[in-house]
């Protein structure tokens, strides 16, 4: 590891040592040559006195930094003030405890936090330009310029394990940062320090845009790479003479529009879908990127052309729970986190794509939010914190100050339920849709009648945790009623062989397609609506590489039938969604879904063929209010059932 830089701070400190007290006033005393034993060779930073606040002294934009405010001494004084480590984050509260080490670039993306107290002029801001900061500070930019690659790169896994994730990152992070102490009106840094960052800035933003192997893995995390679109437009801000490394930026956002983007829609995120890294990383990556890229026409249009094809995306793959704040998701098909739900998303973007529209908050209540957390703390102040939870993932996270500069864009009630009349599923009640990926040669099904709404998958899984197969059905009045579970074991509708947990649909397979007894030909397009009829699905079960037996699904007005043939015994698994009351009956040759005060069943599934008397087990819920119940119908050869709904 380089050698820190030794900085200079100017500051007025006493340091009592028993009776005595050490006064350093000197115009440029250096903190790294106060050596006191017993005592630290930096001040503390103090917390905040909420006794000298109140509610009013924040913004409506600020109410969200209560609660940083109240942990960031905490965190502060937990910056390494000595020895090879000095700068370093010792406090693990972004990222997982045991990433916590000096090697990891991505636990120094705090650097924003101390930055933005440091330079933020508010009359709640105690810190604006103080010593005890200003010297972490300083102490933190030299650390990440020490761990940096020659090339520029930063590692996360191990040391000088350099990678994507690690680099791009940084440059988002410490961009925005230095865009804070290169303000004209910021408060002074030390001007070595800060120009060393500024190079330690470009020369990561340089490593990641160079190099085709880092722009390779972006091809398959997509979400990484994007770091430095904002981390870019954070340096033209800075620097808008270096016309050679924006040419290069701007190549690669243009390339990367095709490249990192399915043409059914989604990102990919280990060759596959991800709705939580593409709703979450991907959106903060929009929301920083967008308020600069908007004034640019071209890439602006570039942007808005991708963002509106993955929310048409998301558009078939979430569903509205009427009378619920939620969104369900087709989680079966994520390819490395698990998101079931979501309770909406804020973007820029909502401004220009009616289905980000219809996913938003709303106006009315974002308003309603504001002035309920101005109520509570209008009871309650000083403000009750909750303690600084130390080991966590998150607990201090930079991104709450990333996304402070860049707003998101809120419809009011009235145009996001205008926008979600136009959602597929509820603009149309009869239509089957394909979305197809050809990097996985996988198709994905969405498939709506009057009664119900329902998504099936086949191909080639990008990852082991997806679940293909039947991954919702919906049902317009009561909302979700079946959600297969990605990597979870046995929780995914399919066939199960005997004592397996996971289903024969879990492996590769493809399925011969037809609609209304008309074979669909091939290639499929990215996404396309079919045509219109019942439609019928049929594919081989194998097990050890072998075809054992086969199965037909069959999508129809009434319902959807499936027949089974399989040479041994196996169990049919339906991970079935439930509210608290309803209830399961189990009949000889059917089972019955019912909810309290309805007539007519939630859902019959009329069965034959069974070895013994289903089973039904509860499991732990993914979904607020709901419970998931896992239905298993045995057999020991051949099981016909279907769904009426």
């Amino acid at each position: 590891m380089i050698p820190p830089i030794a900085t200079t701070v100017s500051v007025a400190l006493s340091i009592a040592l028993g009776a005595c007290a050490l006064a350093i006033s000197s115009g440029e005393a250096a903190f790294a040559d106060a050596t006191i034993q017993g005592v630290a060779r930096w001040p503390m930073v103090s917390p905040v006195d909420f006794s000298k606040l109140s509610a009013a002294d924040f913004s409506d934009d600020e109410l969200d930094l209560i609660e940083p405010l109240a942990h960031f001494s905490t965190f502060a004084n937990a910056v390494v003030e000595e020895g090879p480590d000095r700068g370093f984050f010792n406090i693990s509260v972004w990222r997982r405890a045991q990433e916590n080490r000096t090697y990891n670039a991505r636990v120094m993306e705090n650097i924003l936090s101390l930055a933005w107290f440091y330079t933020a002029d508010r009359k709640w801001n105690p810190w604006r330009g103080d010593p005890a900061v200003r010297v972490r500070l300083e102490a933190a930019l030299d650390f990440i310029s020490r761990i940096q690659a020659p090339d520029g790169s930063f590692s996360e896994y191990g040391p000088q394990r350099w990678n994507i994730a690690a680099t791009a990152f940084m440059t988002k992070f410490l961009g925005r940062a230095l865009e804070h102490l290169s303000a004209p009106d910021a408060p002074p840094v030390n001007k070595e320090v800060l120009a060393h960052a500024h190079k330690t800035c470009r020369k990561a933003l340089l490593a990641a845009l160079a190099r085709d192997d880092y722009y390779e893995r972006g091809l398959l995390y997509s979400n990484q790479y994007g770091n430095i679109w904002p981390g870019g437009l954070s340096w033209f801000a800075m620097h808008d003479n270096d016309r050679e490394l924006k040419a290069l930026w701007e190549k690669r956002l243009r390339q990367s529009a095709g490249d990192f983007q399915s043409p059914a829609g989604f990102f990919y995120e280990q060759n596959g879908p991800d709705f939580q890294y593409t709703l979450g990383t991907h959106g903060t990556n929009t929301r920083s990127a967008w308020p600069r890229l908007r004034h640019d026409a071209s890439l602006a249009r570039t942007w808005i052309r991708k963002e509106s094809a993955w929310f048409e995306w998301l558009a078939y793959n979430a569903v509205l729970q009427p009378g619920e704040n939620w969104i369900a998701v087709n989680c079966a098909i994520e390819s490395r986190t698990r998101l079931p739900f979501f309770p909406g998303t804020e973007t820029p973007v909502a401004e220009f794509v009616d289905h980000a529209r219809a996913f938003s908050p709303t106006r009315e209540e974002r308003a309603a939010g504001i002035a309920a957390t101005r109520a509570r703390l209008a009871r309650e102040w000083p403000p009750r914190i909750r303690r600084l939870q130390v080991p966590a993932f998150d607990s201090f996270s930079p991104y709450t100050f990333l996304d402070h500069r860049d707003p998101a864009w809120y419809p009011s009630r009235v145009e996001r339920d205008a926008a979600r009349e136009q959602l597929p599923w509820a603009a149309r009640q009869n239509f089957n849709h394909i979305r197809h990926d050809p990097r996985q040669n996988s198709a994905f099904l969405y498939l709506r009648r009057p009664g119900w709404y329902a998504s099936f998958a086949f191909g080639n899984p990008a990852s082991r945790q997806q679940r293909y197969g039947l991954g919702f059905v919906w049902r317009p009045d009561t909302g979700i009623l079946l959600q297969s579970q990605s990597r979870q074991k046995s929780l995914a509708w399919g066939t199960y062989a005997e004592k397996s947990d996971y289903p024969f649909e879990a492996l590769s397979f493809d399925a011969r397609m037809a609609i209304a007894n008309h074979p669909v030909s091939r290639p499929f397009p990215p996404a396309a609506d079919l045509k219109q009829g019942d439609l019928a699905l049929a594919y081989s079960l194998y097990a050890e590489g072998k075809p054992s037996g086969s199965k037909k699904v069959l999508f129809t007005d009434d319902g959807i039938d499936v027949s089974i043939g399989l040479s041994r015994k196996f169990a049919e698994h339906f991970p079935l969604v439930l509210a608290h009351g309803d209830t399961i009956t189990i009949r000889p040759d059917a089972i019955v879904v019912r909810r309290m005060e309805r007539n007519s069943p939630l859902l019959t599934i009329a069965f034959r063929g069974a070895s013994g008397i289903p089973v039904v087990a509860e499991n732990a819920t993914p979904l607020p209010g709901r419970r998931l119940m896992l239905l298993k119908i045995p057999s020991a050869g051949q099981l016909d059932y279907t769904l009426h709904f």
